[in-house]
């Protein structure tokens, strides 16, 4: 057995493109498995409970900043 060199190893390597493909898509749908479920009725709820919740956070975190502005802009805090 005769041990090859660095640049030897690297002038002969040749990426497989379609098998690094496949299993970065196999990873992808492996983890929105995960997320969302496996089962098409499971995705639907999951990803409708996620969206109210980002609408939900979105329009409390809003209505904050839109508090905090006004307070800010129209209330004299102890003399400042």
């Amino acid at each position: 057995m005769v041990k090859k060199g660095k640049t030897e190893r690297k002038q002969n390597f040749k990426a497989d493109m379609r098998a690094i493909k496949k299993e970065d898509v196999r990873r992808l749908q492996e983890t929105y498995s995960r997320f969302f479920g496996a089962e098409p009725e499971e995705m639907k709820r999951n990803s409708s409970n996620i969206r109210k919740k980002v609408y939900f956070f979105g329009f409390a975190l809003t209505f904050i900043f839109g508090a905090i502005l006004y307070f800010t802009k129209n209330v004299k805090f102890l003399g400042f």
